[in-house]
């Protein structure tokens, strides 16, 4: 029962960051696992949460540009 579980959450997680990379949404998740892989380093800590969000919708919005595929 526990591992039908584990699964059911794996696969709704794996949904949830799917849907988000679809829309174009901040996954703070998928943030952490980057992070952790590729900039891990002593004494280095990534962005909060609340600090990844903010980064998100600075680089959104404020460059100008337009970030749409039509």
């Amino acid at each position: 029962m526990k591992q039908k579980l584990r699964a059911i959450r794996r696969f709704l997680r794996q949904t949830r960051s799917t849907i988000k990379f679809i829309f174009g949404m901040p996954d703070y998740d998928r943030y952490l696992k980057h992070w952790y892989a590729n900039h891990a380093a002593p004494g280095a800590f990534p962005m909060s949460e609340k600090e990844y969000y903010m980064c998100a919708l600075r680089d959104r919005y404020e460059k100008g540009g337009v970030s749409r595929c039509c």
